[in-house]
């Protein structure tokens, strides 16, 4: 198996973040061969990680100052396919989908992010 990794920064808490990836909707529809697995999650750690037959993974939420955090998103994989782009892609959807629900949030609360 080959591994990959990727980090992204996120302009949101580590706390607000892992709690949105850590609801199981968020991450199965974004991340190849989770659909199948069950994923196990350390709020300690800020970790989810899975793994299958040929595919396993962990991504992690790590506070990277006010306000900021980064996420860690590592496989490892058999596929041949464009894994480093998948996971862009992957981490850009999942931290859009959660920094829109915040600002939703926000606005019912009235908490205006501007």
């Amino acid at each position: 198996m080959t591994s990959y990794e990727y980090r992204a920064p996120v302009e949101m808490s580590a706390q607000e973040l892992f709690a949105f990836l850590a609801r199981p909707e968020s991450l199965p529809q974004h991340l190849p061969g989770l659909s199948d697995s069950t994923p196990r999650i350390d709020h300690d750690r800020r970790s989810i990680s899975w793994g299958e037959n040929h595919y396993r993974g962990e991504l992690t939420v790590a506070e990277d100052g006010q306000g900021l955090s980064e996420v860690v998103l590592a496989v490892e994989t058999d596929d041949p396919g464009d894994v480093r782009r998948e996971l862009q892609e992957a981490v850009a959807a999942l931290t859009h989908r959660a920094t829109a629900e915040a600002d939703v949030d926000a606005a019912k609360n009235q908490d205006t992010w501007y």
